[in-house]
């Protein structure tokens, strides 16, 4: 019985090179999820495939099914995103990305919402559409909300209040506080209400200014077109706002990744 052939689009996550010619490909597709592909002879640097085989690539894959594998046939390169290539600090954001896109995904779940997603934000950096802290920024934050670790931003946790400079974020509890009962905790007088109890237990809290504050609630609940929309005028308020967007989505996955580590010590060394 011949082999059945199917076709699907999707962006290469990440790659694992077998023997001497051979690489796997994880590919995120809107309707699979992550799905591995044998691709024969592309890392030998030949054969049809190596134009859908590069890490980033948006294409077409063409495969079927080998027992349990499935082994690429060919396809084609929609967008290959070679302006991540131009810059280093472009390509490890991209890679961490990746990295970070590979966690919240899984095999054989829909990713439509989390596939458009990465393809926005690297279509951002490849172009250099956006600064590179609010994409990331931007991408953390939603990915988060899309995991099911989405805060509650509708206003402080404790007394409802809507409004507050600064507002503190409980980055466990996913919730807000105001300044005023924020306040009273830190001056001993503890708050009543359904969150006191975890307010006195928060460990890990970031400060947040108006302008950042609004940055990430809308991160959580703009179309995914419109993700990048925003803008933070203040430099202060941008490297805030990447820093709680990190912190938040790095607390609830439990750990870090080698290509967020790579991208911040590259950084660093660009500094005067």
């Amino acid at each position: 019985m011949a082999a059945l052939h199917e076709s699907v689009d999707g962006v290469v996550v990440r790659i694992r090179d077998v023997g001497e010619s051979d690489r796997y490909l994880s590919v995120l597709t809107a309707e699979k999820g992550r799905i591995s592909i044998l691709s024969k002879g592309s890392h030998a640097l030949r054969g049809p495939q190596i134009s859908v085989s590069q890490l980033f690539t948006y294409g077409n894959f063409e495969y079927y099914r080998k027992g349990t594998t499935y082994i690429l046939k060919g396809g084609s390169a929609i967008q290959p995103f070679y302006g991540l290539t131009a810059d280093i600090d472009r390509l490890n954001l991209a890679a961490y990305l990746c990295e970070l896109t590979c966690e919240v995904t899984d095999e054989g779940e829909e990713a439509g919402d989390m596939l458009r997603l990465l393809l926005n934000a690297l279509h951002a950096l490849s172009y250099d559409l956006r600064p590179q802290e609010q994409i990331k920024g931007a991408f953390e934050l939603r990915a988060a909300v899309l995991s099911g670790y989405a805060p509650d931003l509708s206003g402080c946790a404790v007394c409802g209040r809507a409004e507050s400079d600064p507002f503190y974020l409980d980055v466990m509890s996913g919730a807000l506080i105001c300044r005023d009962c924020w306040g009273r905790r830190q001056g001993g007088l503890h708050p009543t209400g359904a969150y006191a109890d975890e307010l006195r237990e928060a460990e890990i809290v970031g400060i947040l200014s108006p302008a950042v504050t609004a940055a990430i609630r809308f991160c959580a609940a703009a179309p995914l077109e419109r993700l990048l929309s925003f803008e933070l005028k203040e430099e202060a308020d941008l490297a805030a706002f990447a820093k709680q967007a990190e912190s938040y989505i790095l607390s609830h996955i439990g750990h870090g990744f080698e290509a967020l580590n790579f991208y911040h010590t590259m950084r660093r060394l660009k500094q005067p």
